[in-house]
């Protein structure tokens, strides 16, 4: 019987030395901002005008922009305020002031980030407070002005008239012109006054990806309407 020598195996130093040069150890599966090359990218696409871009990257981050927005609002403000709604804004505005981000190492970009959702988180808590006070107020001195002869509803002037129905033509335009289900995520939260929750519902998607699409959509819409309003 013929016997076939079994291949010689590498020294088992040298297999786990080639295994690791092939698999990446764990300081390379690191989370999007710490990718240099995929991040310029997309910072360049973004800076480009390209929303999706943008929502790549700020999806990336979404998870700890919503964990340092809820820290700094109280469970009070939290039943009045949605965190996902301060998300949002913090997304918006970050896309609108995109050009003024100054890349400075890795990790830059998601402290700029932080730095938005914290500034939002706090307006957000001021916004609270303020209309609490408005309306406490308003309970106040309610019976006194619906009984004072001064208070009079006064109809909007022409020019306020003329600019609130330019206004909603520009929305309507620019609404048309969005993707249907951009279109549809938009009437639901921002006509119909719906939750994200039932929004989803009502779409057929999860509360997550509905609200990653609400996102786009805002984002989407709020560059259309930018380069509208532009002469």
């Amino acid at each position: 019987m013929t016997i076939v020598p079994s291949p010689s195996l590498p020294p088992a130093h040298d297999a786990h030395a080639r295994e690791k040069r092939e698999r990446p150890d764990d300081g390379d599966r690191v989370r999007g901002e710490d990718r240099p090359d995929d991040e310029e990218r997309l910072l360049e696409e973004a800076r480009a005008g390209d929303p999706a871009a943008f929502c790549t990257l700020f999806d990336r981050h979404v998870a700890e922009l919503e964990g340092s927005i809820r820290r700094r609002m109280s469970p009070g403000v939290r039943r009045k305020v949605s965190v996902s709604d301060v998300v949002q804004e913090a997304r918006i505005v970050a896309f609108q002031k995109l050009a003024a981000f100054e890349r400075r190492g890795a990790g830059a970009f998601r402290a700029w980030l932080l730095a938005i959702a914290r500034l939002q988180a706090h307006r957000a808590v001021r916004r609270h407070a303020s209309t609490a006070k408005r309306d406490a107020g308003r309970e106040v001195s309610r019976a006194d002005a619906a009984s004072s002869p001064s208070a009079v509803a006064h109809d909007p002037s022409p020019v306020d008239a003329a600019i609130a129905s330019e206004v909603r033509e520009s929305v309507a335009r620019t609404l048309a012109r969005l993707p249907p289900d951009y279109r549809e995520v938009l009437r639901l939260t921002q006509f119909e006054g719906l939750t994200l929750r039932d929004a989803a519902e009502r779409m057929g998607r999860t509360r997550e990806a509905t609200k990653k699409l609400y996102g786009r959509a805002m984002i989407r819409f709020t560059s259309a309407i930018d380069s509208e309003a532009r002469p």
